[in-house]
């Protein structure tokens, strides 16, 4: 087995806000970041104050060049208020950041080293900061380049929170509170699930595009007339197509240097994520 250890570099900045339970200095924490390629996983412990501490994982389906000189992953303390992440959020007023947790985690491989991984990596974050309660409102969201967040949670649970998710490429994640009408947030993720669609069809052979097209709308059809059994097994339908292809058909390669659509992985981090708010529901 291989294992090793770097440095987790967790970058606290304060962003000229005032809680009274965090300090308002400025400081950089080192932290042990545990990285096994043998087992393509990574993990961490990480306390960014008293206050606010996590545990991180990230699994791998499979990967080249997980080292510790290939990966840097950032935690930060932000400014409930910054408009940087506001205007990333997919409502201002419906999804917010909780005061308990403001934390900021960005994974960013070296453009110029050669990790890549296959598939969906599968996320997991734990804290004592947050609490679990039946039916919390608090899930994991995703930002790619800056982008506005998306929910990728795909299972919530105790202890004192956890939760995870999966997907296909990098970069910034964050627990949310989404206080959304259930309806909207299964639309909005079936958006997304069509929109990575069609954005693949130049990848895709005419078979494989029709295949995945054909899925997703009885997924959809079945959604649009709230038959809640149908979608949910339409679902399970479309992610065992995609779980059981191997990137033949879908490519599902991401690499550092950002110029692969890791398909196959981005199409299970929607469809999952989906099959989770189905069920919840």
């Amino acid at each position: 087995m291989y294992a090793s250890k770097t440095l987790l570099k967790v970058a606290v900045l304060w962003l000229g806000f005032s809680l009274s339970s965090y300090s308002s200095s400025a400081a950089a924490v080192d932290l042990p970041l545990t990285i096994n390629a043998q087992q393509n996983n990574l993990s961490a412990n990480v306390e960014l104050s008293p206050l606010v501490s996590f545990d991180l994982s990230v699994q791998f389906e499979n990967t080249v060049g997980l080292t510790p000189q290939n990966l840097l992953v950032e935690a930060s303390l932000i400014n409930l208020a910054d408009p940087d992440i506001l205007h990333r959020l997919p409502d201002s007023l419906l999804t917010t950041v909780p005061q308990a947790f403001p934390v900021l985690i960005s994974v960013r491989p070296d453009s110029t080293k050669g990790f890549s991984f296959s598939g969906a990596y599968t996320i997991e974050l734990y804290t004592k900061s947050l609490h679990y309660t039946e039916g919390t409102p608090l899930r994991l969201f995703h930002s790619h380049q800056n982008g506005t967040f998306e929910d990728i949670t795909t299972m919530t649970g105790s202890g004192s929170y956890r939760v995870r998710g999966n997907g296909g490429q990098f970069s910034d994640f964050i627990i949310l509170a989404d206080l959304r009408d259930a309806n909207t947030i299964i639309q909005s993720k079936l958006t997304r699930l069509e929109s990575i669609a069609n954005e693949s069809q130049s990848q895709l052979s005419v078979g494989a595009y029709q295949a995945l097209v054909d899925a997703i709308n009885t997924v959809s059809v079945a959604i649009n007339a709230d038959n809640k059994g149908q979608a949910l097994a339409a679902v399970e339908n479309l992610i065992h197509l995609l779980e059981a292809d191997n990137g033949t058909l879908y490519p599902d390669v991401w690499r550092s240097s950002n110029d692969l659509n890791n398909v196959r992985g981005n199409l299970i981090s929607a469809a999952t994520t989906l099959r989770f708010s189905l069920r919840i529901e």
